[in-house]
């Protein structure tokens, strides 16, 4: 069952609608609710091959309320097994963002 997603780091998060149709889109490929309460936005979380992990962090709508005004809405992260970065890719579009991660088109 997919649900959606309540439980953000911060009462004012301003941007559930592009987390859950996010969650909706990704959910069934294995990515996982992974916020935290020490992060600055909410997350999605994929495990990969030995241990190396993806994150996509999804922003506030309001760029002033973002750590840094000059983010994306949107941050693909891919990390490998010691936590380091491996590769990013920023999105300001969640349907973008749907279709570089699915290859496909969602409603």
């Amino acid at each position: 069952m997919i649900y959606a997603i309540a439980d953000v780091p911060h009462a004012d998060y301003d941007n559930y609608d592009t987390l859950n149709k996010l969650f909706h889109a990704l959910s069934p490929l294995g990515w996982e609710h992974s916020s935290w309460k020490n992060d600055t936005c909410p997350s999605l979380l994929k495990e990969e091959k030995h241990g190396n992990y993806c994150q996509v962090f999804v922003d506030y709508i309001n760029p002033d309320l973002r750590e840094d005004p000059e983010w994306s809405l949107l941050s693909y992260n891919c990390y490998d097994a010691e936590g380091m970065l491996i590769f990013e890719e920023q999105f300001d579009n969640v349907d973008k963002l749907i279709i570089y991660l699915t290859k496909k088109v969602t409603s």
